[in-house]
């Protein structure tokens, strides 16, 4: 072990020792209330209602207001509200708060150019994904086919297998290098986490292995740096999805069966989860710009994490609320500042909005859904749709996305150019439930799920238990 990893083994450790210390007490060393904040990133809450509320510690933050400082020296923003003037003001990129045994992240200046998102649009956006959606359908139904009647466990058997082969499709991993590939994704599964909370000095020392073997695959590659995030964040994104939309469909055969009947519920149950859990529930960032967010001034370079804390308003499909937080009525797309019709041919969903299929397709958006019934679409804060460039053109794209300044429930992540990680995600996590669903009439739990701890932004599941089976007749 070299004194260099000593040194962040310490590092960690003091970073995590003091989580644990302002979660329990008000003040140093004197019992009472503590930082919910701290409570919530030091990774040991859980929590598997409704609401996920991780055993209250969120509806603790909520409580303290829309802005104020935790203990841990952070801003803490939650709220609808807050989120969006964060957004326009304050121009956030992400960032880790706790030190990193290997950077993957880009640097907070690089993020807040158009070079970036633009680089992820043709990567991992709309078109690039609708180009690959034979060979993703084609990947789940052999994840699928491998699976047989019986028990298994969703997330090692299926989830984590099938989302290292998707992207492999999509970042264009050659075949003999896709074992290496999976092996690397696995090692950086806690990297995400591993910016707000510390994880053990052995997890951080594989997570920097699996980076530094990504980094390696893609040096030399024209968008390295974009491959780079959406193998780590966005294979990340995906599997939680995945995992998920599983979890809710186990206790709910009603879902299940309709998702047989029509493979197009896919498509519908993913923007549902996305906006009921979204994939990051807090985000470190730090503000590239002075603001004022709800009556408080953030300066240029604070940190601060965006929270969300707003459960989902029951009244929509499924009890899910639409992204203006009201009930959703017959399917109806919605924009930010309001709804209209759906498209004849689905909805296409901007970074957290949606805006009717035909325009998307006449902007030159690619479908994604499983069946061809829902496509994703970026826009810019001047509403353009990425991609609507000329030929070869991957059209205009912006940092920070009008979808980021909707009302209600904050889009399922705060900075635009994390947002354009959602369409792989999206479209893996649709491929695989029709498959599923198609293969397996029924699907019923087998045990407890089970979330590691230390991951209080993805709540990753790590292990799934469920029953696969045939009709059953008497």
């Amino acid at each position: 072990m070299t004194a260099a990893t000593n040194a962040l083994g310490r590092e960690l450790q003091l970073v995590h020792a003091a989580q644990w210390l302002y979660a329990i007490n008000a003040e140093p060393f004197v019992p009472g209330e503590g930082d919910p904040y701290a409570r919530l990133v030091r990774g040991f809450e859980s929590g598997e209602n409704g609401t996920d509320d991780a055993g209250g510690t969120l509806a603790s933050i909520a409580e303290r207001g829309p802005v104020w400082r935790s203990r841990l020296d952070t801003w803490v923003v939650t709220g609808p509200a807050a989120l969006r003037e964060l957004s326009a003001g304050a121009e956030p990129a992400v960032s880790a708060a706790v030190p990193q045994a290997e950077a993957w992240l880009p640097d907070p200046e690089r993020q807040r150019t158009t070079g970036l998102a633009r680089d992820l649009a043709r990567r991992g956006g709309t078109r690039a994904v609708g180009r690959l959606a034979g060979s993703l359908r084609e990947q789940a139904g052999q994840a699928a086919a491998r699976l047989g009647p019986g028990p298994v466990d969703l997330v090692a058997d299926f989830a984590e297998p099938l989302t290292a082969a998707g992207y492999a499709a999509v970042l264009d991993v050659p075949e003999e290098r896709r074992a290496a590939f999976a092996a690397d994704l696995a090692a950086a599964a806690p990297a995400v986490d591993a910016l707000l909370c510390p994880q053990t000095l052995d997890t951080t020392r594989r997570l920097a292995a699996g980076v530094r073997g990504l980094r390696e695959l893609f040096a030399g590659r024209a968008h390295a740096e974009a491959d780079l995030l959406l193998a780590v964040a966005g294979a990340r994104a995906a599997a939680d999805l995945l995992g998920d939309a599983l979890r809710r469909l186990l206790d709910r055969p009603r879902e299940w069966a309709l998702l047989r009947s029509d493979p197009a519920h896919a498509a519908r149950l993913v923007e549902e989860v996305l906006h009921q859990r979204p994939p990051w529930r807090a985000c470190p960032l730090v503000a590239l710009a002075t603001a004022e967010v709800a009556g408080t001034r953030i300066e240029a370079g604070d940190s601060l994490t965006a929270i969300t804390t707003a459960a989902a308003v029951p009244g929509g499909p499924s009890g899910i609320a639409g992204p203006t937080g009201t009930a959703a009525a017959d399917g109806a797309s919605r924009t930010a500042g309001g709804t209209v019709p759906p498209g004849t041919a689905g909805i296409s969903r901007t970074a957290g909005a949606t805006v009717p299929a035909g325009a998307a397709g006449a902007a030159g958006a690619a479908g994604t859904g499983a069946a061809g019934g829902v496509g994703t679409a970026e826009t810019t804060s001047t509403g353009r749709v990425a991609g609507t460039g000329g030929a070869g053109e991957p059209g205009a794209v912006t940092v920070l996305g009008e979808a980021t300044k909707t009302n209600g429930v904050p889009t399922p992540l705060p900075v635009a150019a994390c947002a354009t990680l959602l369409p792989a995600a999206r479209a893996l996590t649709e491929h695989a439930l029709v498959a599923l669903a198609a293969r397996f009439p029924l699907l019923r739990p087998d045990g407890e799920p089970v979330r590691t701890r230390r991951a209080p932004l993805t709540r990753r599941l790590v292990r799934l238990p469920a029953r696969l089976g045939e009709e059953e007749t008497r």
